[in-house]
């Protein structure tokens, strides 16, 4: 009973919506190309991939470290399930958070919409431990999170800058 109660804790759901003014393609380049990441996403300690991403980019691996807004440290792996150029990336993720993190991208009149669905559940002790007390802390620091990494994206993109 106490453990089902720790995971509803524990468990989280986000849907986010960035929009951009940018070509699909721009936007498309720019996502996958995870090393260039901490240029422009504040917060975002380091992001590289061994295998350098695309090209059938299934199986493909990236690793995350985060510093959040609210002071503590996230590292994050995963494993790209499934994409679909210029449209669609499910990665399992795993490490101080584990659960799935879906992308869709879409195109319309002079904009590129992307939307990131998270899936997942803490898997540090101390998270999981306070998430009862601090899930709404956890909650506004992905926000803030999210926040950050659209405006960074914007002004990425703003600069011509569609690789690093």
């Amino acid at each position: 009973m106490l453990c089902a109660w720790l995971n509803r804790w524990r468990s989280y759901r986000f849907e986010d919506e960035w929009v951009v003014e940018a070509p699909i393609e721009t936007v498309w380049n720019s996502l996958v190309n995870v090393e260039s990441w901490p240029i422009w996403w504040k917060g975002l300690e380091f992001s590289y991939s061994a295998d350098k991403l695309p090209q059938g980019m299934e199986g493909k691996q990236y690793k995350t470290g985060w510093k959040s807004p609210l002071r503590y440290r996230l590292k994050i792996n995963a494993v790209i399930r499934k994409a679909s150029s210029h449209a669609l990336i499910v990665a399992d993720i795993h490490g101080d958070i584990t659960g799935v993190c879906t992308c869709r991208i879409t195109e319309g009149r002079g904009e590129t919409r992307g939307y990131f669905f998270l899936d997942v559940r803490t898997n540090t002790i101390w998270m999981s431990l306070f998430s009862p007390f601090l899930k709404r802390f956890f909650t506004r620091n992905h926000n803030l999170i999210m926040a950050t990494g659209m405006h960074g994206f914007t002004m990425h993109l703003a600069r011509g800058s569609e690789t690093a």
